[in-house]
């Protein structure tokens, strides 16, 4: 599963958001908009990780699949 992880100036994961693809093919239908300072970074939720339900959780478990 594709999911969007936008990222503060330091690194810190402040949000995580579906993947999720429109109706036109590749066109994401849609996609989170960073606050200055921040990226946002697509990525594979590894599968390890797809059944956690706490934010916080997956956000510390999801840091070191970020790029650097």
């Amino acid at each position: 599963m594709k999911i969007h992880v936008i990222t503060d100036e330091k690194g810190n994961i402040v949000a995580t958001a579906h993947g999720t693809r429109g109706s036109h093919g590749n066109v994401p239908a849609a996609e989170p908009v960073p606050l200055p300072g921040q990226k946002v970074h697509h990525i594979e939720l590894p599968k390890e990780l797809e059944g956690l339900r706490n934010a916080d959780q997956l956000h510390k478990r999801l840091k070191e699949h970020l790029p650097k």
